[in-house]
């Protein structure tokens, strides 16, 4: 394969597969119609705002880059669109001077930006007044609202979705968030509840997480072992931006051995990379949990934790950990063989776990499949002991261990 074309495949495959930032054309976004058709029904009902919540990694930020996208196809043009992502040190005021930079009238022959129209110190309703400039219905996208800490922010956020509403503004607000900022905004405002369309994204199905794999290497010209493809979808614990990535580095390895077939054994180099230098950050959070002393080994637990049976929201208990760290040992646990680590786990190693009550989960999401993938690198786990989830389901099915398949040293 000549240097040009091998380059022309290499940007072809990095722009097709973005595990580092949102999907942000229609062309490219897989999956998530019934969450699509629900935020596209809220556009055209007038007084209606959508608020996308759920873990992180799950999509919420494309599914909101996309909408746009989505009307132009359905010859809905005439929108105008903003988008702002919040942090924790901005106030109303600096969420919506973004917003309204973005958003523009003519104005005494000159085109001149909404900003200049908005009060110092706003309030809602100088929001509401800012918006009714406008002519031409618009769609504002305000992400990450659960980073917004200040009290009265939040308050002024939900006084915005009330007044917007009650008078009917042609606007729609998409919010996107984790639950919790949810219940935070709707107990600023209990009325507002009837104008929010509340769309929750769980993770991503196999058969969702298969679409990404087809569209992504259909645009790359490069095709896939079947084996290869259901594997690529099944490490990413439905997590989007981990297919992304596996099948971005696995799309790299193939063309660098002059091959536009992906193989088994450039998944395998897929999944070195990815734990090795692609997600350096989780490295660290994760030596931070697993190194000690000799003779402690934490990282069969935690490995045992990614893979126990967890809810729609990712906790899993003590008890759900016993099965696959047998499998992984070859050893019957108990819980009090493990409990300490995971109060470990939950308190002083990162920590990398969140306990609530009696159950745990990951802290950051992108960390479970994380821990898999390390696990299969570091030969704690072999593929063959793992589950397939079915491409079938409508919902996200997890990885697990099929059984005791090995013996390895017990836990002290």
């Amino acid at each position: 394969m000549e240097d040009k074309l091998r380059y022309q495949y290499f940007a072809e495959i990095n722009m097709a597969f973005t595990p580092e930032a949102p999907i942000n054309s229609s062309d490219l976004f897989a999956g998530r119609r019934r969450e699509r058709d629900k935020v596209m029904n809220t556009v055209f009902q007038r007084g209606a705002h959508a608020v996308l919540f759920g873990e992180r990694g799950v999509g919420k930020t494309s599914l909101a880059n996309t909408i746009f996208d989505f009307l132009v196809v359905v010859g809905k043009s005439d929108y105008a669109m903003a988008r702002v992502t919040c942090s924790g040190r901005m106030n109303f005021e600096a969420i919506w001077k973004i917003i309204f930079r973005q958003l523009a009238i003519q104005y005494e022959d000159r085109e001149t930006t909404l900003d200049a129209w908005l009060d110092t110190s706003p309030h809602a309703e100088n929001v509401r007044e800012t918006i009714s400039i406008l002519s031409n219905p618009s769609i504002i996208v305000i992400d990450e609202i659960d980073q917004i800490s200040d009290r009265e922010t939040q308050k002024a956020l939900a006084d915005t979705v009330k007044t917007l509403s009650d008078n009917s503004v042609n606007t729609t607000l998409i919010m996107v968030g984790v639950a919790d900022s949810l219940d935070q905004l709707i107990k600023d405002h209990a009325s507002i509840d009837r104008a929010l369309v509340q769309v929750r994204m769980p993770r991503m199905s196999k058969n969702e997480l298969l679409e990404i794999v087809d569209k992504g290497l259909a645009k790359c010209g490069l095709t896939v072992d079947s084996v290869v493809r259901e594997r690529l979808a099944d490490y990413s614990q439905g997590l989007p931006s981990y297919t992304h990535l596996l099948a971005r580095e696995a799309a790299l390895s193939a063309v660098k051995e002059d091959r536009t077939i992906i193989s088994l054994q450039d998944l395998d180099r897929a999944v070195r990379e990815a734990v090795n230098s692609q997600l350096g950050t989780h490295l660290t959070a994760y030596m931070d949990a697993v190194s000690a002393p000799r003779g402690i080994n934490f990282k069969p637990v935690l490995l045992a934790c990614a893979l126990a049976k967890k809810d729609e929201k990712g906790f899993f208990y003590a008890t759900n950990v016993t099965q696959p760290l047998q499998a992984i040992t070859g050893k019957p646990y108990k819980i009090p063989a493990f409990a300490r680590h995971l109060k470990d786990f939950s308190e002083k190693r990162g920590p990398i776990l969140e306990q609530e009550g009696r159950k745990y989960r990951f802290r950051k999401p992108l960390m479970e499949p994380y821990v898999i993938l390390r696990g299969l690198a570091d030969g704690l786990i072999k593929e063959e002991q793992l589950t397939r989830p079915s491409a079938t389901s409508s919902e996200p099915e997890q990885l697990s261990l099929l059984s005791v398949s090995s013996t390895r040293a017990s836990i002290k």
